[in-house]
């Protein structure tokens, strides 16, 4: 931040501002200049000082401005503020910025504080004697010095401290003054009016920034949460931090519910601002789990818009409409309410296409984040293609965005890419989706740089999906590297908030996956048993959420356990996971019966491998019928699910003997991956040679070696190619079909030779 404009009326506190801040960085070492004329100019430009601020009253007046902000503009080690003071900035800024793009990118980055005419001070209730009272401090100048001393910058401090007058240019110098003034914080939010109120929360929300680090990080939380929870009464104030939640970052977050049901209730009578309201209300209660009160304020929304209003509002009917249902149908995903969800995105997107046709620049980053929803209600609902076309437009979209305003949109542009990265990786094209995730990763490295306790979280969720691509391509160690920096990252901001720990454990279980497949098994162990108590903990005091959630710990857990060789300890945690999805099935089919299928199948597995294969046939028959339901209900999306399924069911059967019943399975499974792969090679064809595989070893049960050497022939093919694209991956599947084929050529060689023995 090179320039800095202040406006303000007459004795609105703009030259004390500036004093105060030119005594602060002058106990800093820097040079302070007063700029009146031409000649000031010159002497501050040419003064050898290392870092100075030159202060420029009545800015408007000055001949030799322009001459002034070119220089600073080519000022490359970010040694000059210039601070310009004015009663507004409007015509002469404009001409100061116009034909010299030098001027207009450094003015068009500088902020502008405007400052509230001065209050009359309270009134002093009996006879004063003596001298009068020194003035309070002055809550606006105080906040206006801490923005100017570089609020917006937020770089935190990192080794210790240097000697004064060799600070790094990228310091934040706002973290140095709450490390240096203790108090500071509880100056900044005390006594303020509703105005600065908002103010003070964004530089909070700024000063935070520089994260725990700083001795006063703890007092600056409890300044924040005094500004979010005890905000006056005012309507306009309290509306401003329901629907920018900006304001209310982390570990905040939950006093937007209690902000915005007063913003509510203060709004009586305003139809269109209390919908906007109740639409914010949602979200904040989304955010902390609370589902079904979210949708009825939702509802509340729609119901509001829905009846004509007389409100002034800036966005419109259409657009305030296209919000609410952008919300509710968020709502409807979270709780797997796809096709339901599906309705309300569709129309979304058809509102915003109207919208963006007569605004563009206004609403094509709303098209783009619907756009963006809407793709993931197709994937859950297996139109992967559709869900990829939804998704790529969203991304054309944002990139167009970005020209205009590519702060604001990088954000979105990174979750875009990840969701875009995803839906590659659903039709199997893992390198599209590596390299479009990798992008977000770097987007979000870079906001992460400039604000990283705003955008540590997203940072980490970008690196956990990364993790996951780089394992679909066989790359386990670069895999793990960036599922443990996700780690890492969401470890910290557990340290500031249980709110994340959901995404600890998840990334502790992905991490646990991906250490025991690169032979760190003990580690991996580690990794998930730390995952399913943190879940366990959660589950104990949400179970509607997080129950679902132990369950997938669980049975990762039971495959840890399993590769260890613990069979007892896999078939535990595998049986446990089964009977909380049994249950969560019964009561939510719609939502859990695909988890339940999965778990079925992994605990038929268990239990062969603790000896018990023929109890292990009830499961895997039951995953069977519990996919064909999924098939009646769902169709084509669930046609891998079951597929699969019957896969492990014809293994089962051929364990114990039931030769006839396995091929029959393993034939309906391979017609199913056949149709699959046609449609989708690169996803399904993995799939399809394990299914070849197991009818070739059901067949060879039966007796029908020919026919079980063409299909192990035909797995052994497809696994080659397979390896050859992807050795680290499909190496050693290879070799298991080439030992197949070898071991049914030699039992028919010793099948023909024995023949006319009889």
């Amino acid at each position: 931040m090179a320039v800095c404009f202040v406006t303000g009326p007459p004795d609105s506190g703009k030259t004390g501002l500036a004093h105060e801040l030119a005594a602060r960085l002058t106990r800093r070492a820097w040079a302070v200049f007063q700029v009146r004329n031409d000649d000031d100019a010159r002497a501050a430009a040419e003064h050898p000082a290392r870092r100075r601020l030159l202060v420029v009253d009545d800015a408007d007046t000055l001949p030799a401005l322009r001459t002034l902000l070119l220089a600073t503009a080519g000022d490359q080690g970010g040694r000059t503020r210039v601070v310009l003071l004015a009663r507004r900035t409007t015509v002469w800024r404009d001409r100061l910025e116009h034909g010299t793009p030098a001027l207009y990118a450094l003015l068009s980055a500088s902020p502008v504080l405007e400052l509230p005419a001065a209050e009359p001070p309270p009134p002093v209730p009996g006879p004063t004697a003596g001298d009068p009272a020194p003035p309070a401090p002055g809550r606006a100048a105080v906040l206006a010095t801490a923005m100017l001393l570089g609020a917006e910058e937020s770089g935190a401090r990192r080794g210790p401290v240097p000697p004064p007058g060799e600070e790094p240019a990228d310091e934040n110098l706002v973290a140095r003054a709450l490390a240096d003034d203790p108090r500071f914080a509880v100056r900044v939010t005390t006594g303020l009016t509703h105005r600065q109120a908002v103010h003070a929360a964004r530089l909070l929300v700024r000063i935070m920034s520089a994260g725990p680090r700083h001795a006063s990080a703890d007092a600056v939380a409890a300044a924040y949460a005094r500004v979010s929870a005890q905000l006056p009464d005012d309507a306009d104030v309290l509306e401003t931090f329901s629907c920018h939640p900006e304001y209310l970052t982390g570990v905040f977050m939950r006093a937007r519910v209690a902000v915005a049901q007063r913003a509510v209730a203060l709004l009586d009578g305003e139809r269109s601002r209390r919908a906007a309201v109740h639409v914010a209300l949602a979200d904040a209660l989304r955010n902390d789990g609370r589902y079904a009160r979210a949708l009825e304020s939702v509802g509340r929304a729609l119901r509001l818009l829905a009846v004509p209003s007389g409100d002034a509002s800036g966005a419109g009917p259409e657009a305030a409409v296209a919000a609410a249902r952008t919300a509710r149908g968020a709502l409807l995903w979270f709780r797997g309410s796809f096709e339901e969800a599906l309705d309300d995105q569709e129309d979304v997107v058809a509102a915003y296409r109207a919208l963006v046709a007569d605004d563009p620049a206004r609403y094509r980053s709303a098209l783009a984040q619907s756009l963006m929803n809407l793709g993931s209600s197709l994937a859950e609902l297996g139109r992967a293609q559709d869900a990829l076309t939804a998704s790529a437009e969203s991304v054309a979209l944002t990139r167009i965005a970005s020209d205009d305003a590519p702060t604001q949109v990088r954000l979105l542009l990174a979750k875009g890419l990840w969701n875009l990265g995803k839906r590659h990786a659903e039709l199997g094209s893992a390198d599209d989706a590596y390299r479009y995730t990798l992008e977000a990763v770097e987007n979000c490295r870079e906001l992460a740089r400039d604000d990283p306790y705003r955008y540590n979280p997203d940072l980490a969720s970008a690196l956990s999906y990364l993790g996951a691509r780089l394992g679909e391509l066989g790359r386990p160690g670069e895999a793990a590297r960036a599922t443990a920096e996700a780690l890492e990252l969401r470890r910290r901001l557990a340290e500031q908030h249980e709110g994340y720990l959901p995404f600890v454990a998840q990334t502790l279980s992905n991490l646990g996956v991906l250490n025991a497949q690169l032979g760190r098994r003990r580690l991996g162990l580690e990794r998930e048993r730390e995952a399913v108590a943190i879940r366990r903990r959660l589950a104990a005091s949400n179970p509607d959420r997080r129950l679902p959630e132990l369950a997938a710990s669980l049975s990762n857990l039971g495959v840890t356990h399993s590769v260890l060789g613990n069979a007892t300890q896999a078939l535990a945690a595998e049986d446990e996971a089964t009977g909380i999805l049994r249950e969560l099935a019964t009561a939510h089919p719609e939502r859990h019966l695909s988890g339940l299928v999965k778990s079925l199948s992994n605990l038929a597995s268990r239990l062969a491998e603790n000896g018990r294969t023929p109890d292990a046939v009830d499961p895997a028959e039951e995953a069977v019928a519990a996919s064909r339901r999924l098939t009646e209900h769902g169709g084509h999306q669930h046609l891998p699910v079951l597929g699969a399924s019957l896969t492990n069911l014809a293994g089962t059967y051929a364990d114990v003997g039931r030769h006839g019943d396995a091929v029959s399975a393993a034939r309906e499974a391979v017609d199913i991956l056949d149709e699959l792969t046609r449609a989708q090679p690169e996803k399904y064809e993995p799939e399809l040679a394990l299914a070849l595989t197991n009818l070739a070893v059901a067949l060879a049960g039966a007796g029908d070696l020919d026919a079980a050497l063409a299909g192990a022939r035909r797995a052994e093919r497809l696994r080659a190619r397979l390896a050859g694209e992807n050795p680290e991956r499909f190496r050693e599947p290879a070799e298991r079909s080439g030992d197949l084929v070898r071991s049914l050529e030699a039992a028919g060689t010793d099948q023909a030779g024995g023949e006319p023995g009889g």
